[in-house]
């Protein structure tokens, strides 16, 4: 599944009871054996306020991570089998975790952040991709 793709499937699955944001997509790739990645999902609920109006997504590759209880309906959960092949697609055989995929809304797939996702590197996040 293309990260294109990615959005119709998050619209269209009754796993994801929560309404799709009217942005982009902040897609967090990780696992729960990478301490940056369980870092980045520690700090969820700064990167959730400062995605706005993106939706952010969580990818764990090893097998899905909930997002805390304060977020329930805020942060998607991508199935695993999914998480898998987004972070193979972009990262290679080792996939080099943790990553981020953006989407901006009505855009393609920007390249990869390679690197830990902290509230404050957003916006250089989104200025890569809009160049």
């Amino acid at each position: 599944m293309s990260i294109a793709l990615y959005g119709i499937f998050l619209a269209a699955s009754p796993l994801h009871a929560q309404p799709v944001a009217e942005g982009g997509r902040v897609i967090l790739l990780g696992a729960r054996w990478c301490a940056p990645c369980m870092a980045e999902w520690r700090d969820l609920a700064s990167l959730v306020v400062v995605a706005k109006p993106d939706q952010v997504v969580l990818a764990w590759v090893d097998r899905p991570i909930s997002p805390p209880a304060s977020l329930n309906g805020k942060v998607a959960v991508m199935p695993l089998a999914q998480a898998r092949e987004l972070a193979l697609r972009l990262g290679g055989e080792g996939f080099g975790l943790p990553m981020t995929a953006y989407t901006p809304a009505g855009m393609q797939a920007c390249p990869p952040w390679r690197a830990p996702l902290h509230p404050r590197d957003l916006e250089s996040l989104r200025k890569l991709c809009n160049r």
